[in-house]
């Protein structure tokens, strides 16, 4: 059986940082993202709101920051195609969340799941 991991999800917003579910602070993402590690989190999912659902491709930079602080990072908002998963999968990401691409048939699951097998 699969073990379950929670992950915290960690949004950007024109330079600062939040948890989902808390207020906007004046805190810059990696340094969010440094804090939570340090009180345990191991797994974040990384959305740069600024990107999310306008199919600009996720930020694949920001999410290698928080992931070089030793997190494990999904990476969200902005995917648009299988290069995109591509590219989440070479920059050594466990994974990414799509969402409008998948809803406006830019690619089907079993591509976008065959493109990172």
């Amino acid at each position: 059986m699969r073990r379950l991991t929670p992950a915290l999800a960690l949004l950007r917003v024109t330079g600062v940082a939040a948890l989902a579910g808390t207020e906007v602070s004046d805190e810059a993402a990696l340094a969010l993202a440094a804090r939570v590690r340090g009180q345990g989190a191991r797994t974040v999912i990384y959305t740069d709101v600024t990107r999310d659902g306008m199919l600009a491709g996720p930020d694949i930079a920001g999410a290698q920051a928080i992931a070089a602080l030793g997190l494990d990072v999904i990476a969200s908002g902005g995917v648009a195609s299988l290069e995109d998963l591509r590219q989440v999968r070479v920059a050594g990401l466990p994974g990414a969340i799509v969402g409008r691409a998948l809803y406006e048939g830019r690619f089907t699951l079993a591509e976008a799941l065959a493109c990172v097998a």
